[in-house]
């Protein structure tokens, strides 16, 4: 990545002959200038000279020693196919450095190779039991292996933002959304493009772009102008919430050498930024980059190497004490920072922080994370998850306010190491209702009608009614509701919706059928067999509707009205039909219902049937107002009898009183 490789550069410059000075004397005969070059940070070009004293050298245990620094130099410029191949050779050659064998894990991680990633981070647990990396890094591989879904997220590369160079650590203009500003390593207006020792890649500079009226981006422009002398580096930038105030990274450099990595700080007025003055956070020797202003430009998150950390770069915040001066600097804990690096730290209007890491668990190189606050100093950390995250670096992440997209930077499906930046969105989830109220053939929608929404998430809301009894509402994501449908003359109707778990955009279509109070209702499925009036468990599937209905509809009274066929004795059938309403009462009653809301009548054979026009739909043999008499049914056929009498054995439901 090619922030933290340059600014980045200084900073790894900073951190490497400390570790490194003591191994190097050995060898610095053999590897000649390789070495020095290595040590002050100049991977690019060690490169070339490690791969030269490699072919010079003879002994096994010193190719293994090249190996190791070829391996880091290319680590360290984000080739990690070349660093695996690099690492193997050094521990293949017996260097005796148990690093190389945990780096060629991370680099296998960041190439995809999981299984073997697996293998040597074991292998190295087993060396080293406990290491804070390694553990982390096994769990990052094993869960590559087995991801959790993606999340919904749509990703981009914005070809217009990037150039062949690496592009990275965009911020949305926070007081203009069709302007973004951004780090880059592209040629800035110099005739003849001077690349680094460090990456092979130009300086680090930041630059302006805005959308045009068709929403196209122009030509970058740069923000600062930079000397021609190369004497600093600028790169990632953030604004307070008004754009009038901006906090950067600069590293600048003497004859002597680098300086350090340090925060800058520049005001606008007039639609121009004055001149930048450095921000005092601690000594000189210590790494302070990579700043995040909070949208009211009181808290400052950044990155630190300072003592009382956890390992590696640690995020850090700082908040003003008197008018502009800043406090003393606060580590902001261990449920964000790791024995890894945290870096390109991003503060959301909600207070969410975003950073990223490769010392948390992840998917390979640097992932990014979000972090909510949840009071007494702690934070709930959680990784942004694939599409936004991949098995590169993955960083430097900016929002449209209240928007979930934006823009991040990324090296992935680049072999060469090269950031680009990226675009994200999060497809907005639309559920509609659309439903439709239907009071029986040719009758027109009473008047006084009202379908009211009710919804877990606290919405109660009246719908409008159409004249042609149509209806439509917006719904929620992860909202179950229940949609109430009432009309005068006419039962309570009530239906269930959920949009729990729905990944993207759906219709619910509700026809709603209103039953009218005013006639009987009768439901298919109560049916009894023959000289029973024992409730099958269809039947009492079927009641359970009933209950539903009356639960739905408090103030009614319910008549039941048991039917026979007409055949056999006309007392027999009386008695069985009064028994089968009496079973039906008496289930309703178990079911909740009071008593005297109930009432229960057998009437025989003595009112069969007349074919409704739903009724008619399901069965060819009737018309819709046929009666279905004894003398009716003996005309039909044989098949068409039976079926005609089973209609007539039916309980009818009916109000006993008004609504």
């Amino acid at each position: 990545m090619a922030m933290k490789r340059n600014l980045f550069s200084i900073i790894i410059i900073v951190l490497v002959p400390a570790l490194f000075l003591l191994q190097g004397c050995a060898s610095k005969n053999r590897m000649g200038s390789a070495k020095k070059v290595y040590d002050i940070g100049e991977y690019h070009r060690a490169i070339n000279l490690l791969q030269k004293a490699y072919k010079r050298e003879d002994n096994r245990f010193h190719k293994g020693e090249i190996s190791f620094y070829l391996a880091e130099s290319y680590r360290h410029t984000n080739q990690p196919r070349k660093a695996v191949v690099a690492y193997g050779r050094a521990i293949r050659f017996g260097y005796t450095d148990r690093r190389a064998k945990l780096f060629q894990a991370h680099s296998l991680l960041k190439t995809g190779a999981y299984q073997e990633a697996i293998i040597l981070y074991e292998e190295y647990l087993n060396e080293v039991a406990g290491d804070h990396l390694a553990v982390n890094g096994l769990a990052s591989a094993r869960l590559a292996l087995n991801p959790p879904p993606p999340t919904r997220h749509k990703v981009e590369v914005v070809k217009k933002l990037n150039s062949r160079f690496s592009d990275y650590a965009p911020v949305i203009a926070p007081d203009n959304p069709s302007q973004l500003y951004f780090s880059s390593m592209r040629n800035a207006k110099k005739k003849k493009k001077s690349l680094s020792r460090i990456t092979g890649q130009g300086a680090s500079v930041l630059f302006s772009i805005r959308q045009d009226s068709k929403g196209e981006w122009m030509t970058p422009e740069l923000l600062l102008e930079q000397e021609l002398t190369n004497s600093w580096e600028d790169g990632f930038i953030s604004l307070t919430d008004d754009g009038k105030e901006a906090y950067f990274t600069r590293c600048r450099f003497e004859n002597a050498g680098p300086m350090g990595a340090e925060i800058w700080n520049m005001k606008r007025m007039g639609g121009r930024w004055g001149e930048p003055s450095k921000v005092a956070l601690g000594p000189d020797s210590l790494i302070f980059a990579h700043p995040a202003i909070s949208p009211d430009g009181n808290t400052l998150v950044f990155v630190s190497d300072m003592s009382g950390g956890y390992g590696g770069k640690d995020l850090w915040k700082v908040s003003k004490s008197n008018g502009d001066e800043w406090g003393v600097p606060v580590n902001l804990g261990p449920y964000i920072n790791t024995p890894g690096d945290e870096l390109f730290p991003y503060i959301r209007h909600n207070n969410i922080l975003y950073f990223s890491s490769n010392g948390h668990i992840g998917f390979g190189g640097l992932d990014l994370y979000m972090a909510t606050p949840t009071g007494d100093d702690s934070w709930q950390v959680s990784n942004m998850g694939t599409p936004i995250n991949s098995m590169s670096d993955d960083f430097g992440i900016t929002f449209f306010k209240g928007r979930e997209s934006g823009f991040f930077s990324s090296s992935r499906d680049n072999a060469r190491g090269i950031d680009n930046i990226y675009s994200f969105s999060l497809p907005v989830v639309q559920a509609v209702l659309s439903g439709t109220l239907d009071a029986g053939p040719n009758q027109p929608v009473p008047e006084n009608t009202i379908v009211r929404i009710v919804g877990t998430d606290g919405t109660n809301m009246r719908i409008n009614i159409e004249a042609a009894g149509t209806f439509n509402a917006l719904l929620k994501p992860d909202v179950e509701y229940v949609v109430l449908a009432a009309a005068p003359g006419y039962f309570n109707h009530r239906e269930k919706i959920s949009t729990i778990g729905i990944k993207e955009s759906r219709q619910y279509n509700l026809n709603i059928s209103l039953a009218s109070a005013r006639r009987p209702l009768v439901f298919d499925n109560v049916q009894f067999d023959a000289d029973k009036w024992d409730l099958t468990q269809a039947t009492r599937q079927e009641l359970s509707k009933v209950v539903s209905l009356l639960n739905e509809n408090p103030t009614i009274r319910l008549n039941i009205l048991a039917h026979t066929d007409a055949r056999g004795d006309e007392t027999e059938n009386i008695v069985l039909s009064q028994k089968r309403a009496e079973s039906v009462m008496q289930f309703l009653i178990t079911q909740g219902i009071a008593t005297e809301r109930l009432s229960a009548r057998g009437v025989g054979g003595s009112q069969p049937l007349t074919v409704t026009s739903a009724i008619a739909g399901r069965h060819t043999f009737v018309r819709e107002n046929d009666v279905l008499s004894e003398s009716f049914i003996q005309r039909l056929v044989r098949r068409d009898q039976d079926s005609a009498r089973k209609l007539n054995n039916r309980v009818e439901f009916s109000v006993h009183t008004g609504l």
